[in-house]
Order: structure tokens, then sequence, then C-alpha cells
């Protein structure tokens, strides 16, 4: 009888190759594209209480020039950390999309050293029954038996063969993890290369107080056409000087139920995506008013959490919710502008950019 061969030599590089994706763990990395997230959340909370803080100072209670610097400071502290933000969001959507692509690879990793196991096994198997075969031919020719002649192949050519095969076969699963774990790697180091990278336009470059400030750019805002002309702060004027009661997710809260008794299609489900542009937008601040683009030229500046200028605001406002840096009724007006002009959510520039990997654009 022929012993059954064992695995090729080249066995031992196949399991090596696959015992390093063994080791990966996509949801440990999901778990830090979470604590990304979160970071992104906390980051534009502390953007919020900056403003908060110095808001009170800002509405008559300190004037001139040293004053004008200050909040200028502020500002583009704020903008600092919108960048901050954008970066930090995409940072943990690319690690969310690195955790799936290694989960895949750890799949496919599994499924080819298995299948390469599945056919080596089975190609031993054929070998030595195609070989004892052999060898009884061999043994009736030995032993001299009338009519007896040589097989062909001879037993040690079928094993021989079947050495060749199994050998390619492992070395050709081999390669193909080899190449998955290239392609993991390549992965990985774009990631991190993204985690390490400086945000341009972040805190760094951000002056001392006092020092020359830089340009700064906002999304835009929400802009439905119309309003003023030449400056100013348009028909609805500055913030006030306080913060309302709340929080971010209660007044988004408070806006869905208004916005389901008018019959707008919303519901809890689309509070992240509320949230997102409100992030983006603003950063939580339902005072926040854009000063330096060309809303703002013109004569309309967006204002609020969802920044709205004052004649899209009136547009899309509901009867009763007419206060544009009130933070419900804001969200009210900026989620019926959504719908009326992109016909949803799932329309929304800004997010269906970032769905598709893309950064946030403004509305």
């Amino acid at each position: 009888m022929v012993a059954a061969p064992g695995m090729p030599p080249e066995w031992n590089d196949v399991q090596t190759r696959a015992q390093q994706v063994d080791k990966l763990n996509p949801a440990g990395i999901q778990s830090v594209a979470d604590q990304f997230t979160q970071a992104s959340k906390d980051s534009a909370d502390h953007s919020v209480a900056l403003r908060n803080a110095t808001a009170a100072l800002d509405g008559g209670t300190w004037t001139g020039p040293a004053a004008d610097a200050f909040f200028a400071y502020v500002r583009q502290i704020g903008d600092a950390g919108r960048r901050v933000n954008d970066h930090l969001d995409e940072v943990a959507r690319e690690m969310s999309n690195l955790q799936t692509s290694l989960a895949d690879i750890k799949g496919q990793v599994d499924t080819i050293r298995q299948q390469a196991q599945t056919d080596i096994d089975k190609a031993n198997s054929d070998a030595v029954t195609q070989a004892n075969a052999a060898e009884a031919k061999e043994r009736e020719v030995s032993e001299g038996k009338e009519g007896a002649t040589m097989p062909s192949p001879t037993s040690a050519e079928i094993m021989a063969a079947n050495a060749r095969t199994t050998s390619g076969i492992a070395t050709g699963a081999r390669d193909a993890i080899q190449g998955l774990l290239n392609g993991a790697n390549d992965q990985i180091n774009r990631v991190m290369g993204l985690v390490r990278k400086d945000v341009e336009g972040g805190y760094a470059s951000v002056p001392p107080l006092g020092g020359k400030p830089k340009s700064s750019k906002s999304t835009g805002g929400l802009s439905g056409g119309g309003g003023g002309g030449g400056g100013g702060l348009g028909p609805s004027g500055g913030p006030p000087s306080t913060q309302p009661p709340g929080n971010v997710r209660q007044w988004i809260e408070e806006a869905i139920r208004i916005l389901q008794a008018a019959g707008i299609p919303v519901t809890e489900a689309d509070i992240d995506k509320i949230w997102t542009i409100i992030e983006k937008e603003s950063g939580g601040d339902p005072n926040a008013i854009n000063l330096w683009d060309s809303n703002a030229d013109a004569g309309h500046p967006s204002k609020g959490l969802m920044q709205c200028i004052d004649s899209t605001f009136n547009a899309h406002k509901l009867p009763g919710h007419d206060d544009i840096y009130n933070p419900v009724d804001n969200i009210i007006a900026g989620v019926r502008y959504t719908f009326d002009r992109y016909g949803g959510f799932a329309g929304h520039p800004g997010l269906k950019s970032m769905a598709s990997g893309g950064g946030y654009q403004g509305y």
C-alpha cells in the first residue's frame, strides 16, 4: 500500500500568511472609528461652549477695536474647529470602510485556505487510489504473473506528479493570500496616514490673539435666493446675547414632532442626519451667523443651527415658528427647505457627498 502523503512544503507558508489575517480584529477597528466620531461631536460641543461663554459679551457689553479683534478670534477658532471636526469625521468614515474591507479580506483568506486544503486532500486521496492500483500491477510483474505488464504511469510517477500538483495548489493559495495581505496593508497605511495628517486650517493655523488673522470660509449655509444687498445683518438682525435652554438633540426631537404634525415625513431615524447638518453648518450654535461669505456680502447672512438666510427661513417656516435664532424654528425651516429643494435627506448635497465617501457640502 502506498503511504498517504501529507501537506506539501509550501503549506507552511499558506498557514503563516493566513494566521496574520486571523489576528485582525475588525470589530476593534470599528470601535476606534466610533471613538473618532465621538471625538468630532465632543469637538463641536467644545466650540459651542466657547461661543456660549463669550456670547454675553458680544451684544454691546464690550465694544471697540479690541472687542472686534477678540470676537474675530473666537470665530476663527470656531472655523478651525469645524475643519478639525471634518477631519475627524473623515477618519471615522475611512476607519469604518477599513473594518468592512478587512472583514471581507479575512473571509476571502479563510475561503482560499479552506479550498486549498480541500483540493490538496482530494488530490492526495485520488493519487493514493491510483498509485495503489498501479502498485498492484507492479507487484504482479515482480511476481512473474502471466500477462502482467508494468503500469504507465507507475506508482512512483503518480505520487511524484501529485506532489507537483499539491505544491502548485499551495503556492497558488499562498500567492493569493499574499496579494490580499498587500492590499490590506496598503489600506491600513492609507488610513494611518490620514490619522497622522495635520489638519489644514485647523487649530494650529490660528495665530495667538493679536497675531495676523487668516481668511476663513464656511459651507455657505442654506440659501434659497432673495434677500437684501450691500452688507448688513438682514431683516432679522443679529443674534441674541443669550443661549436658549436645552441641547441639540432635544431641539431636533421637538422639531421632528412639530414637523410630523405638519405632515412632513420625518422620524426619529432622521435625528443623526439632522444633527450632522447642524454640526457641519453651525457646530451646534443656535446663534451662529456667517458674516464672511457671499451671502453676507449681499446683506443676507446665513443664521442659526441650520444656517438659513432670512428669505429662505421665511419661505419655509411654520406658523408660530417665526424666530430664525430659535433652534427649533430654524430646524423646522431647514428641514422643510431640504424636502422642498432636494426631496428629502437622501438628496441633501452634504449628506449625499458624505455617504459616497466625500466631504460635507453646503446646501
